[in-house]
């Protein structure tokens, strides 16, 4: 029977590493830590735990530190896991039964990723598909040093879906982190680093940080260079945010269709488009894009989906643009879609009462 051993980084992580490493524990032989400078007792409950605890000092460097970690891993595949992450039962049993069937076909497993939950912590808004397992005799390598990244590009890659790792990050662990990816990714670009992966996770920061004018330079600037399709998609996406931040409307949905004819199977896009119109309440004008959204369903095999924009946010604004156009019943039948899983049900209640009342009456 092949041997997997889980690979982890951490650092002052005791409020949650062992429940990670629990989970780990129900497909993993072996469980490797490799420890930045905790000064939390992280490394105690690593070794409670019966996790091997390598010390490594940190250097602002990921895939350094990662790279350490497996290279302490002696099984055959190697899952790698951070301590704000949760294997749910059901991905539990899928790990241990996949690994149990892999043969040396294969040298990278990619899977679900999801990285964003509602407020209710129910539902997932934002999915990320990563390298999740790999061969360790394939001599893989984690590149960049932040936001770091295994190389696939020579190697033989299958997806499985029901390996689903979820990202559970806490507000503590949030706010202990605010700022450092950036501070990180500012020091690689004064240093003079242009590559396309530090151009776009840069121009990324800036816009997580509402630095908006700044990212909609930053990404002009990753848009210039060869970036893989998947990453023009966002940067084209995250900029037309950026833009619509900035009220540049015209702009924003210049980017946005610059988007849809990378992929015009899948929503994201569409919905930025939308928005450039609903915010300036174009009504008519901004319904063929959300409409166009409600049947674009195409998930991408790398990368990363807005899960809510496949789900009920192209049919809550197709409903309000319906109804302020003076489209009532199909406004009704949108808004009873965008009803399912929407996180403000009340106000979606609210606007259906509305398309009611601007029905005609009969005659």
């Amino acid at each position: 029977m092949p041997r997997a051993s889980c690979s982890m980084i951490v650092k002052d992580e005791a409020a949650t590493l062992a429940e990670v490493l629990a989970d780990a524990a129900a497909f993993c032989d072996e469980l490797v830590v490799a420890d930045t400078g905790s000064t939390d007792g992280t490394q105690r409950i690593a070794a409670e735990a019966g996790a091997v605890v390598v010390e490594v000092p940190w250097t602002d460097d990921f895939a350094a530190a990662r790279n350490a970690s497996l290279a302490a891993c002696t099984g055959d595949w190697v899952v790698w896991l951070d301590a704000d992450d949760r294997v749910p039962p059901a991905a539990q049993r899928a790990f241990a039964e996949v690994i149990a069937g892999l043969g040396e076909d294969v040298d990278a497993l990619v899977t679900p990723y999801q990285y964003g939950f509602d407020p209710t912590g129910e539902r997932c808004t934002f999915t990320v598909q990563r390298e999740r397992v790999l061969r360790r005799a394939a001599g893989l390598r984690w590149t960049g040093a932040v936001h770091e990244a295994v190389d696939l590009a020579a190697a033989r890659v299958r997806e499985v879906p029901e390996l689903v790792v979820e990202h559970r990050r806490t507000a503590e662990q949030a706010a202990r982190d605010q700022g450092r990816n950036l501070r990180i990714l500012d020091g690689l670009y004064g240093r003079g680093d242009r590559t396309p992966r530090t151009l776009f996770y840069r121009a990324n920061e800036l816009r997580d940080h509402a630095r908006h004018a700044e990212a909609v330079a930053a990404y002009d600037e990753a848009l210039a260079t060869e970036q893989p399709e998947w990453e023009r998609y966002y940067s084209l996406l995250s900029q037309a945010e950026s833009l619509l931040a900035l009220e540049r409307c015209s702009e924003a949905a210049q980017a946005a269709l610059a988007a849809v004819q990378l992929d015009p199977g899948r929503p994201e896009a569409w919905v930025a488009a939308g928005k450039a119109y609903y915010q300036r309440k174009l009504w008519a004008e901004a319904v063929p894009f959300f409409q166009a959204a409600t049947t674009a369903n195409r998930r991408p095999a790398t990368g990363f989906s807005r899960e809510t924009d496949y789900q009920w946010v192209p049919w809550d604004f197709l409903a309000v643009c319906l109804g302020n156009s003076g489209r009532a019943e199909e406004a009704l039948r949108a808004g009873a879609v965008a009803l399912r899983g929407n996180p403000d049900p009340e106000r979606v209640r609210g606007n259906l009462s509305w398309f009611v009342e601007t029905l005609p009456a009969a005659g």
